[in-house]
């Protein structure tokens, strides 16, 4: 069954043979309720799914964005746990397009009007690993002491940032670095980011709302990536956060790869879409939008 968190504070974590996991989501020291939502379908035998671990950061008053982020996290694992075996990149475009409809629909309502949310999901299929994307949560790939961003943020700092009207540095302290550009319930469809990459023995992947990242570096992550077990570094990256005052919700899951993973039904059909990789600039390359 899927597992996901809850408002407030959520701890989990796993070990298979093929990869060992763990997530954490707070809700910082400055806000009273966590609007970001986790969860993680990982299941103990393999199945024509898929191991798939989802982070979504709500947006919205009065607890509405609180609202978004668990919807959109239960249709995505509930889609992906349920649905007809599908290759890793439909089945994700599957979820997510569910998902949107999900939050869409309950924006409807008076008491949830304007809500959406971030997503940043990563399927685990064959030796191969799949992002589906929408927002400014991030997915990284830790391997060999490289920390690589493998998401690109959809909000108007990002987008300054990559048309170089801005620094690096300009961007940290922007004032509208949290205005997003795109995110998932704020219309009837939504574009998805769907890109791939190869996985190998002893990578390690990161996913976190932007209450982490925007607090810990990548060589920080790369480094707590490096000691210990799935489930200590995860309790250290959060603990770091919260050291530094967390004004904002932290949510983060760390998923490292012990060997291949075993090949699904699903993932038998191999998808045209991108490979990650790094520009000469150092930031993520833009991957493939849902456009289908």
């Amino acid at each position: 069954m899927p597992q996901t968190g809850s408002p407030g504070t959520r701890s989990a974590h796993g070990e298979l043979p093929q990869l060992s996991w763990a997530l954490r989501s707070h809700p910082g020291m400055m806000r009273p309720e966590n609007e970001d939502f986790v969860g993680a379908y990982v299941p103990s035998e393999p199945d024509e799914h898929g191991a798939l671990f989802v982070v979504a950061d709500g947006m919205g008053g009065h607890a509405a964005g609180e609202v978004a982020s668990r919807l959109a996290v239960e249709a995505v694992l509930g889609t992906w746990a349920t649905g007809r075996p599908l290759p890793p990149h439909q089945a994700l475009r599957a979820a997510a397009r569910v998902a949107n409809a999900t939050v869409f629909a309950a924006s409807l309502d008076s008491e949830h009007q304007g809500m959406g949310t971030t997503l940043t999901a990563l399927a685990l299929s064959g030796n191969e690993a799949y992002v589906a994307h929408i927002g400014d949560s991030r997915a990284y790939l830790v391997r060999k002491k490289e920390c690589t961003q493998l998401t690109s943020d959809h909000s108007r700092v990002a987008e300054m940032l990559r048309m170089r009207l801005i620094t690096p540095e300009q961007a940290a302290i922007h004032p509208a670095r949290s205005m997003l550009t795109r995110s998932l319930g704020s219309g009837p469809g939504v574009r998805v980011d769907l890109s791939r990459a190869q996985a190998e023995p002893g990578d390690a992947f990161v996913l976190c709302s932007d209450g982490l990242w925007d607090l810990v570096s990548r060589g920080e992550i790369t480094n707590e990536i490096g000691r210990g077990s799935a489930d200590d570094a995860a309790e250290k990256l959060l603990q770091a956060g919260l050291e530094r005052g967390a004004p904002d919700n932290i949510t983060v899951i760390v998923v490292r790869l012990n060997g291949g993973l075993p090949a699904s039904q699903s993932g038998r059909d191999r998808p045209r879409l991108p490979f990650f990789r790094r520009a000469r600039n150092g930031s993520p390359s833009v991957v493939a939008d849902d456009d289908e």
